[in-house]
């Protein structure tokens, strides 16, 4: 397995680089190549549980957004990873490396699998995750504009007894992944003078019209969200008001299929989307747009499909 890294690692660090950390960029490394690997050889011999399975998913994600955000190109990158893949693949299961990489693994998922929340930190934006069984989101990301406050991401499935949840199920390592489903949505808070929205869309690139991430504008060097006239719109299945009874706080809530969670989780970790908050039809007032970085959202989602705690 060593050979593999090696030939993956030489990949990797053969190309330029953005400035970055180096101790952070070389950890991320180490944690992408092993966890692609061990993945592929979960894939041809079913070492792992599916809660192990997922935890590791997560892991590979979040070690790539990471590669990616220091500036190693993503064909790079893939490279490396179709290296690992290829050697794990021409191991016989049971292969004695493999396999003591396998229990080191399964050794920190025991204790990982009582980890309730974690961050995922973007270039400028971080997912916060939770697997609390009293948070109402599971995946957040939080921003503003002049018009909004808003949290946008998922919410988590309604128990019907959150205090009646198991005490033996806190560290469920046997647990089967949880069935129901997380609803991606945002949160507007709205000011006591403001009139309900309209509507509201995400604006994610469309891929046959835009089939590379879109990183920004040519000249410059900052971030931004694709051009409107190249993105695919994704509508609400479901609009709300919801007013809190003892501070009579609004907020306006729209939800979106699991076809807009696919949609982002396709983007690179690196691209921003847009979502359009339409005013009363009445109203003389244009959109407002927020602004999401995608970051490592598929990593978040992945952490917050183990079971609840």
């Amino acid at each position: 397995m060593k050979r593999a890294f090696f030939l993956a690692s030489i990949l990797l660090t053969g190309l330029p680089v953005a400035q970055a950390e180096p101790r952070i960029q070389t950890n991320a490394e180490i944690a992408f190549l092993e966890r692609t690997s061990l993945k592929a050889a979960d894939e041809k011999c079913g070492y792992l549980t599916e809660l192990e399975r997922t935890a590791l998913l997560s892991g590979q994600l979040q070690a790539r957004g990471v590669l990616l955000r220091s500036g190693l190109a993503a064909d790079a990158i893939d490279t490396a990873a179709s290296e690992v893949t290829r050697f794990a693949n021409l191991q016989a299961c049971g292969e004695a490396a493999f396999v003591q990489s396998i229990q080191h693994l399964k050794n920190a998922f025991a204790a990982f699998i009582g980890t309730m929340v974690q961050d995922y930190p973007g270039r400028d934006r971080t997912w916060n995750a939770s697997r609390s069984r009293w948070d109402t989101w599971r995946v957040v990301q939080t921003g503003s504009t002049d018009d909004y406050l808003f949290q946008f991401g998922l919410l988590a499935p309604d128990m019907s007894d959150p205090d009646a949840f198991p005490a033996s199920f806190a560290r469920p390592l046997d647990a089967p992944l949880p069935s129901k489903p997380f609803s991606l949505a945002v949160d507007l808070l709205l000011k006591p003078t403001d009139a309900d929205p309209s509507k509201a869309q995400i604006l994610i690139r469309n891929s046959q019209k835009l089939p590379d991430p879109w990183l920004g504008n040519l000249f410059s060097t900052e971030p931004s969200p694709p051009p409107r006239r190249m993105t695919r719109a994704f509508w609400p299945t479901s609009q709300t008001i919801l007013t809190d009874e003892e501070t009579g706080e609004r907020r306006a809530r729209f939800t979106f299929s699991a076809d807009a969670i696919r949609a982002i989780e396709a983007l690179d970790p690196r691209e921003q989307f847009e979502i359009a908050i339409f005013p009363d039809a009445r109203s003389s007032a244009q959109p407002v747009y927020l602004v999401v970085e995608t970051g490592d959202f598929a990593a978040a989602h992945a952490f917050t499909k183990l079971p609840p705690l």
